[in-house]
């Protein structure tokens, strides 16, 4: 069975780990779209800067080698387990939602 990473949250700031697992899912997403020829929509750019505060206020480094090995673990993830990976992505980009990432959208 899989945790929502929603669940994890609970009200308390991402831990470190989260906040950089949720980046590495937005930048992926992004190269993704883009590299399919897509328009990258803005409500995904509000989510991945929201991940990138995050992740910062965590204490994550600004190496940006950092962020390619996540990317490489979530690409293992996604080819081990799919659903698991969707998952994960769609926590993501729920509780970024939620906290008031994308104007207009979220809690009201």
């Amino acid at each position: 069975m899989i945790l929502p990473m929603l669940l994890l949250f609970a009200g308390d700031p991402p831990t470190l780990e989260q906040a950089q697992t949720c980046r590495a899912h937005m930048e992926l997403f992004i190269e993704e779209v883009a590299a399919g020829g897509d328009h990258v929509a803005g409500p995904t750019w509000f989510i991945r800067d929201w991940w990138d505060r995050k992740a910062e206020e965590a204490g994550a480094p600004e190496d940006e080698g950092v962020i390619r090995l996540l990317k490489q673990a979530r690409e293992r993830v996604r080819a081990e387990e799919p659903e698991r990976f969707a998952a994960e992505r769609q926590d993501c980009v729920d509780v970024a939602i939620e906290a008031g990432a994308v104007p207009g959208m979220g809690p009201a």
